[in-house]
């Protein structure tokens, strides 16, 4: 049988769509309400485009919890860095100085524009990929809907962490992940699980990691794989894109770059927690490269949510 795969919408393009979205009501509201302006101004897209982008990705919130943003002079220029040492600091009648956070030798200046653990969006906002965090955002649940029990096990974008050095991830993916399950499982042991969370009791929590513990790593396993088969799509549909359009995106090297970035990321983990796991490449399993047909009941599973099928069908041909 062959299968379409079923992608699920990135995080990377609904902060593109928020983005497209603050944009057109800016450019809606200055057309509507500044009288002003001419009607050539009114209709040049390009040009509220372009100012759009000239603010947004120049500016910082206000200090006063406002929410509006301000651009400071010559402030604008500094970089990003994943380890920025200098910040913005704020007298008591609202002017901005820029302030080194540590001992600085000759050299540049830098600040850390937002969640160094988040490039995804730091790419999406200001249009470079930070490579230098050596953690990301394991992009776990960006299609949930988020509750207050989430947020409370730890459930936020500087917390779900894999680490691209060492392969490893923060246990606050571990506590999601499981929370998660038992939700789906067994809610009265999801709610042992939370209270024991809140009420700081590590030694309870941790018998419940042991326990279902081959059920959580299924989980880590089936999301890493969703993910990687999320990259290859993209990259394929890139490939097609990129001989269509030719110049006129001339984001899409930077944005496969990005791709890539996480999925060495994502590969790391699954090296480091599933040796033994025939590799996800390709939109198939393989082996040292190779494709691999006797998959393990685990991985079998994990390729059949991806389609929708019940974990115990039979073996079948993806195409994606």
């Amino acid at each position: 049988t062959q299968l379409r795969c079923k992608w699920r919408y990135t995080a990377v393009a609904e902060w593109c769509h928020k983005e497209r979205v603050k944009l057109n009501h800016v450019a809606f509201g200055c057309k509507s309400k500044v009288p002003f302006l001419s009607e050539a101004t009114r209709g040049d897209s390009p040009l509220w485009e372009w100012a759009f982008q000239i603010v947004y990705t120049r500016s910082f919130e206000a200090p006063d919890g406002s929410g509006d943003l301000c651009i400071y002079p010559i402030g604008d220029f500094i970089n990003h860095a994943t380890d920025g040492n200098v910040a913005y600091v704020y007298d008591e009648e609202g002017n901005c100085y820029v302030q080194t956070t540590t001992d600085v030798a000759a050299g540049p200046l830098t600040m850390t524009y937002s969640d160094p653990t988040n490039p995804s969006y730091l790419l999406a906002r200001y249009g470079f990929l930070d490579e230098s965090s050596p953690a990301s955002y394991c992009k776990l649940g960006v299609d949930w809907h988020i509750t207050d029990g989430l947020v409370n096990m730890g459930y936020s974008t500087n917390t779900l962490l894999f680490y691209k050095d060492t392969g490893e991830v923060s246990e606050q993916v571990w506590d999601v992940l499981l929370y998660k399950y038992l939700g789906d499982t067994d809610v009265g042991k999801q709610q042992e699980f939370y209270q024991a969370h809140m009420n700081g009791d590590y030694d309870t929590k941790q018998s419940f990691h042991e326990y279902y513990y081959q059920q959580t790593r299924e989980k880590l396993l089936e999301h890493i794989d969703d993910i990687l088969s999320e990259i290859d799509g993209l990259a394929q549909k890139s490939e097609y894109g990129g001989l269509v359009a030719g110049d006129d995106h001339p984001r899409l090297p930077l944005i496969l770059r990005h791709n890539d970035f996480v999925r060495e990321t994502f590969m790391a983990v699954r090296d480091y927690h599933f040796p033994d796991e025939p590799e996800f490449c390709g939109n198939e399993y393989c082996f040292l490269g190779e494709p691999y047909n006797g998959l393990s009941p685990l991985s079998l599973s994990t390729r059949n949510m991806f389609v929708g099928l019940p974990s115990d069908a039979g073996e079948t041909e993806l195409l994606c």
